[in-house]
């Protein structure tokens, strides 16, 4: 069997277990066993088709077993955790993918000997750092340093290539998780490699691993990795995870932690937040950093003429300089970069992606290592002078730990002049940075666990999307990752509270299908209905074209607020999509009698009378809005629409033509000032103002001929037949060269 033919074996037994046709993945996976090197697999599936059969046989004879379910789970489970044990057997030996190269590279090292011979490393650098830092041999620490490194990225890949874990590895990585005196960057990469190893297949020891890690570390690093593990895993494998057994006991105590709502709460957001990354990436390379580009020669010329020697430093306390970066649109693009970073968005994944090409991120674990001042790469990036540096990479607010190591490896590659400016330029900042901190201890304290759960799912989001064999794991990121109705956690994940930031979240960044399910779950969790649920579930349906829905969800909160101006205007906007114009005007009265004399609501009152066939009515509203926006003009369109409509063409025409000769006229002008010139039967007129409209459309004619089709009533209410209309067309797309115009 080739490589593809065993997955998609391997995905076919998947499939009949989730139909429970437990006899066809048997049959299925029998197949699959057979030419697998290893024995043992076909005698398990033998015994596991042994207890299938015996329970068909109880059925059939009737007998009562209230240990069928227990007895079904387990099969069902042996079953998928067979198939993929044959899938690793048969590819092991082969396979390029880089689980089986590890696989082979360490079939013959034991777990225990690599953590022992770890704690030897961890307990020789003690030994050295115990002396005074003078007379410390720092050539040695860092050789101890590589060392302990190389042996950390061992462990890793023995744990997470390791399938299924043991019941000796699952203690000694119980242990080792638990010694808080073994380096928290090495427990962090295990809690790492554990879940890397489930994102190839599913084991539950594993996961029962990682759910012990939250429930039993005292390190927040430790906490929250785990638990964004967790949360993946479980969304990853929902039927698998229902159909384990003995989890509940694991998942009782993780639920005990103090921080447990809240970390779950936050987790989700942040997860779910990744689904935006594309569009903020988009948003700050194709729009903010161009356009602070673009802007940029102009401002230096505006700098340097206003003075000969600025200090760069000093820009934000000169009004007369930040005026200038207002002007230039600078400080607004500058302003909006930091909104998004304020929000939790991902604004650098644009410009360190680049810097992923380092032989450092060739080695798997690096992408989950956790930022820390002792790792080699930072300890051979900077020199004994260079404190400074380190301390800003260290306290850089809004860089993940896979950033910061970028950065540190593009600094060390600079020229010895350029790292020295580099240092100059950030010392006032970090003085800055320094001053924050002392401020803001407290709140610092509180928003750490975000800070170290952003980093994490940052870390993850660029492995997933940069790292150069993501194609051989599971996409945990593609996901839809709707983590509501998670298998043991939904009353956790269902939260209210939750349920509605995450609703939240959809409805600001537009992804109104999601906010529709968010907001439809909380409605369905709450005993009473919060009324601006139902209005932020309406604007949702609305965006996504659904009007009847949005219209029946404005109007249950029109029941709580029935004089709230956004809803109102919006039920009528509701009413005007489904050609109910008179209900619309309704709406539209009621919006004026609470705020009268607005524009807009004049201008929507004269769009519904229009609709309904009351031309003269909708005029007077027209030019009642016109006299009070006597700059915009809002209402010269209309106006000159009705007036054609009227048969008032001297008025349409004086209309339409300050409308084309004073704004930036559109296709629809000329085309309507066409119809104005064919009623007048000023033929030429008409076919010139037509050519027009077609040139704007830069088509075939297609667009021209299918809005006057539109337009066909309206011409004939005013005696013009279909064929002189299409001839005209036809006359004003066809004939080419210039036309003479009657005077």
């Amino acid at each position: 069997m080739t490589h593809l033919e065993i997955i998609q074996q391997r995905d076919a037994i998947a499939a009949c277990i989730d139909r429970q046709q437990i006899a066809q993945a048997i049959e299925k996976l029998s197949q699959l066993a057979a030419p697998a090197p290893d024995a043992s697999l076909r005698e398990r599936l033998e015994q596991v088709k042994m207890s299938y059969d015996f329970m068909l046989r109880y059925l059939s004879q009737g007998v009562l077993d209230p240990q069928r379910d227990d007895v079904l789970s387990h099969i069902v489970n042996e079953l998928s955790l067979l198939a993929d044990q044959c899938v690793v057997a048969l590819l092991e030996r082969e396979s390029t993918e880089v689980i089986y190269a590890r696989r082979r590279e360490l079939v013959n090292t034991e777990l225990g000997s690599l953590l022992g011979q770890y704690r030897t490393l961890v307990n020789k650098t003690s030994l050295l750092l115990s002396v005074d830092a003078a007379q410390r041999d720092h050539e040695a620490l860092l050789q101890l340093t590589h060392q302990r490194e190389r042996q950390e990225t061992t462990i890793f890949n023995k744990i997470w290539s390791s399938f299924p874990t043991t019941h000796g590895d699952a203690e000694l990585i119980e242990q080792f998780l638990a010694d808080e005196t073994m380096p928290l960057p090495a427990r962090c990469l295990m809690v790492m490699a554990l879940f890397l190893g489930l994102m190839k297949f599913y084991d539950q020891t594993k996961l029962t691993l990682l759910i012990d890690a939250y429930a039993t570390s005292h390190d927040a690093e430790v906490q929250l990795r785990a638990i964004i593990a967790v949360l993946l895993a479980i969304n990853s494998y929902r039927k698998r995870v229902a159909q384990s057994r003995g989890l509940q006991r694991h998942i009782d105590a993780m639920t005990e932690v103090p921080t447990f709502v809240d970390d779950v709460a936050m987790v989700m957001y942040r997860l779910i937040s990744t689904r935006n990354t594309d569009r903020i990436t988009q948003q700050v390379t194709q729009e903010i950093i161009p356009d602070i580009i673009k802007a940029s020669p102009d401002l230096m010329r505006k700098l340097r003429d206003r003075s000969a020697d600025i200090d760069p430093d000093e820009l934000e306390g000169n009004p007369e300089w930040q005026q200038i970066l207002e002007d230039n649109g600078v400080a607004a693009k500058m302003e909006q970069f930091s909104q998004l970073q304020q929000e939790g968005g991902d604004v650098h994944i644009s410009m360190f992606s680049r810097l992923k090409s380092f032989p450092f991120f060739q080695t798997l674990s690096n992408w989950f290592l956790p930022y820390h001042s002792g790792h080699s790469v930072v300890q051979e990036s900077f020199g004994d002078d260079e404190k400074l540096m380190r301390d800003m990479i260290a306290q850089a607010p809004f860089l993940c730990n896979s950033d910061r190591y970028s950065f540190c490896l593009t600094l060390r590659s600079m020229p010895e002049s350029q790292r020295r400016m580099i240092v100059s330029q950030t010392h006032q900042q970090m003085e800055g940075i320094a001053e924050l901190e002392a401020e803001q201890v407290i709140e610092q304290r509180n928003q750490r666990r975000d800070t170290i759960a952003t980093r994490c799912v940052q870390d993850l989001y660029r492995f997933f999307k940069l790292f150069s064999r993501r194609s051989e794991f599971l996409a945990a990121m593609d996901t839809e990752m709707d983590f509501t109705a998670l298998p043991y956690l939904s009353g956790y994940t269902d939260a209210p509270d939750t349920l509605l930031v995450i609703a939240e979240f959809y409805l600001k960044n537009e992804f109104d299908n999601d906010a529709v399910k968010y907001f439809e779950r909380l409605l369905a969790t709450q005993n009473q209905t919060d009324p601006i649920v139902l209005q932020k579930l309406g604007f949702a349906h609305e965006r996504l074209g659904n009007t009847r829905e949005a219209l029946k969800q404005y109007k249950r909160y029109e029941l709580a607020n029935d004089d709230d101006l956004w809803t109102l205007r919006h039920i009528a906007s509701c009413y005007r999509a489904l050609h109910k114009p008179e209900k619309a005007l309704e709406y539209y009265e009621r919006i004026d009698h609470i705020k009268p004399n607005q524009v807009s609501t004049t201008l929507n009152m004269g769009h519904a009378l229009l609709e309904s066939g009351r031309i003269e009515e909708a005029l007077q509203y027209y030019f009642k809005a016109d006299l009070m926006d006597d700059t915009k003009h809002r209402a010269w369109r209309p106006i000159a629409w009705c007036s054609f409509l009227l048969g008032n063409d001297e008025r349409a025409l004086d209309y339409y033509n300050r409308i084309i000769n004073g704004s930036k006229p559109t296709m629809s002008d000329y085309m309507n000032r066409g119809h104005v010139h064919m009623c007048s039967h000023r033929i030429a007129d008409a076919i010139a103002d037509y050519r027009q409209a077609h040139v704007m459309a830069s088509d075939d004619g297609t667009a021209l001929r299918e809005a006057l089709l539109a337009d066909l009533p309206h011409l004939r209410a005013r005696g013009i037949c279909d064929q002189d209309t299409w001839l005209v067309v036809d006359a004003a797309v066809q004939v080419q060269g210039p036309l003479t115009l009657n005077p």
